[in-house]
């Protein structure tokens, strides 16, 4: 399985899930990509409703410190904060679940 694939700006080392045009630290635009399989559950939330759509029960949600370095917000399946997780592309959505 592989994982999401996230920027890395060549200038200042910022690194951030989605994939981004110019980094939102320095404004460069020399940016790589790397692919992350594995991050640190930092916080969590639950996300109860969403402008303009049904989400079918609540969903819960965490930041996630990514290994090697950035953050990216994902779907907790099962995890919870300080939960050592694989991350995953599922749907377009960025999921959490925790190591086994």
């Amino acid at each position: 399985m592989s994982g999401p694939i996230v920027s890395v700006c060549a200038s200042c080392g910022w690194r951030g899930f989605p994939r981004r045009l110019w980094c939102p630290l320095c404004g460069g635009e020399r940016l790589g990509e790397e692919e992350v399989r594995a991050g640190l559950v930092e916080d969590e939330t639950v996300l109860h409703r969403a402008a303009g759509r049904t989400l079918g029960g609540e969903v819960p949600l965490g930041t996630v410190l990514l290994d090697g370095g950035g953050r990216a917000v994902a779907r907790l399946a099962g995890a919870m904060a300080g939960d050592r997780v694989v991350v995953t592309l599922t749907d377009g959505a960025l999921v959490a679940r925790r190591e086994d």
